[in-house]
């Protein structure tokens, strides 16, 4: 497992960690409207401090989106494309982690897309510059007493997702950020001990240093991004020792892998924001 040298001072501590108070959620985002819009307008009037929510096989009018690419400096370790677009397709599936940037609602997601006559794409959706064109259904879940809030990394020098806590909760859910150079796998182990919790199903996204999968895949890749499909976290249960299944893209952008991590072999690159719901085993 190989690790990066981040621009800035290395913090002590490699995971936010709030347990809280959640629910599944099911609500309707409209269409016409940018998405980060529909999120913030459907969410608006259930009370909620932080969310997660997937999106599957929804119609888009426009979609904009950026894949992972080599910094141009050494003020970051990775950087973005070139923003790509495309006027009429669908979301196969996508994972968004809903909080605050100051004042305003503000979502970070990582999806799989295709345009109409195209192949298939997956990367960074730009929430702000994409229309649905047709009301679509996302689920996931609410949280109550955790806050994902977008302010500025000293470590990275990106502006990231933190965790706050912000209110006491009874602790069947938690909101997680793990820090760069730590192995994915191993962090989400990390949080369910540090929870107190033999297991929890994970859900989310973030960027690993080159992906090593168990069936013996690699991404060679140095920036990626990636979103959970189906993950379980801690030291019980039958998968306990089967690392996250994912989808993952890297700066090639046209190499979409599947599967599930290895462990021990994938070192977070800048951040995993994570929604964690404790199992019982």
């Amino acid at each position: 497992m190989r690790s990066v040298l981040h621009p800035g001072p290395v913090r002590r501590t490699r995971m936010d960690l709030a347990p809280c108070d959640g629910r599944p959620v099911e609500v309707t985002l409209a269409a016409g409207i940018p998405l980060e819009d529909a999120v913030a307008q459907a969410l608006g009037p259930l009370g909620l401090d932080s969310a997660w929510l997937e999106i599957f096989d929804a119609d888009v009018e426009k979609l904009n989106y950026v894949i992972p690419a080599e910094a141009p400096d050494d003020t970051h370790v990775a950087w973005y494309s070139d923003k790509r677009e495309f006027a009429k397709g669908r979301i196969d599936h996508l994972g968004m982690i809903v909080g605050r940037h100051g004042d305003v609602s503000f979502l970070h997601g990582h999806g799989t897309w295709t345009p109409d006559g195209g192949l298939g794409a997956m990367g960074h959706i730009l929430a702000p510059q994409t229309y649905l064109a047709t009301p679509a259904t996302a689920r996931g879940i609410g949280l109550v007493g955790a806050r994902f809030d977008r302010r500025a990394d000293e470590e990275t020098n990106f502006d990231l997702f933190h965790v706050d806590q912000v209110a006491l909760g009874g602790g069947e859910y938690a909101a997680v950020r793990l820090l760069p150079n730590q192995d994915f796998t191993m962090g989400l182990d990390d949080a369910c001990a540090a929870l107190g919790w033999a297991a929890a199903r994970v859900h989310g996204i973030g960027s690993v240093n080159t992906a090593h999968f168990e069936n013996g895949q690699v991404l060679n890749s140095l920036p990626t991004e990636f979103l959970i499909t189906d993950a379980i976290a801690g030291t019980g249960g039958p998968d306990a020792k089967s690392g996250p299944e994912i989808v993952i893209v890297g700066t090639d952008g046209t190499k979409i892998l599947s599967g599930r991590l290895s462990r021990g072999t994938n070192a977070v690159l800048v951040t995993a924001e994570l929604v964690l719901s404790r199992l019982d085993v």
